[in-house]
């Protein structure tokens, strides 16, 4: 008997990474630094389990305009890998985060968001990973001995400053402990489609009767 198997793999996950030159990233990440650390001071304690967040509306200020207009770059083109360019997509919320040494920040998806984003502005020579959760449901997952990106249950983006990871925005994530002896500061975003309502939520089936 002659068996010829294969195998597919089916609904794939996918999220972009856009790295800028490092010689490029330099300069602009030291602008962003000092602007997004003129907006905490007078910087009060972080508790463990906590961070720093900035108000959520960087996208409209002049100081960030530079930056704003690397994230509607950037979703442009993901929009065309995923051949939706037709449909515009807005900035709905843009944050800083500043997580000093000893803090992480919890398991978080962002909702009502088509995709979600993080941009490295400084991170530790030792910094923590952005870890993202497999979103399938497990209930038995035996021990392989060798995680891989088919047995893992969890993949990690390490930062580097000048980094921007773009991700669905239902994918659930988290930052670990903070184990270097600096800042991690990075700036989070939400895009939306302009006109969800009325140019995506309606059905796409067509009818029978």
């Amino acid at each position: 008997m002659r068996i010829k198997q294969r195998v597919e793999e089916v609904f794939p996950t996918p999220f972009w990474i856009l790295d800028i030159a490092p010689e490029d990233a330099k300069a602009f990440n030291a602008k962003l630094k000092t602007e997004i650390e003129s907006m905490i001071e007078p910087r009060p304690n972080v508790p463990i389990g906590s961070n720093l967040q900035t108000s959520h509306d960087l996208h409209t200020r002049p100081a960030f305009a530079e930056f704003t207009k690397l994230v509607e770059i950037a979703a442009k083109s993901v929009a065309q890998y995923l051949q939706i360019e037709q449909y515009p997509m807005m900035i709905t919320g843009c944050w800083a985060n500043i997580n000093p040494p000893g803090t992480y920040h919890p398991t978080h998806n962002h909702p009502n968001n088509y995709l979600s984003g993080v941009y490295y502005v400084a991170s530790p020579e030792s910094g923590t990973g952005l870890v993202f959760q497999d979103p399938r449901p497990t209930s038995i997952a035996p021990w392989t001995g060798k995680l891989t990106r088919i047995t893992s249950n969890a993949a990690v983006q390490q930062p580097q400053p000048g980094r921007m990871v773009i991700f669905p925005a239902w994918l659930r994530h988290h930052v670990p402990t903070n184990d270097g002896t600096t800042d991690r500061i990075s700036i989070a975003f939400n895009l939306m489609f302009t006109n969800f309502a009325e140019t995506v939520a309606a059905p796409r089936w067509k009818p029978t009767a």
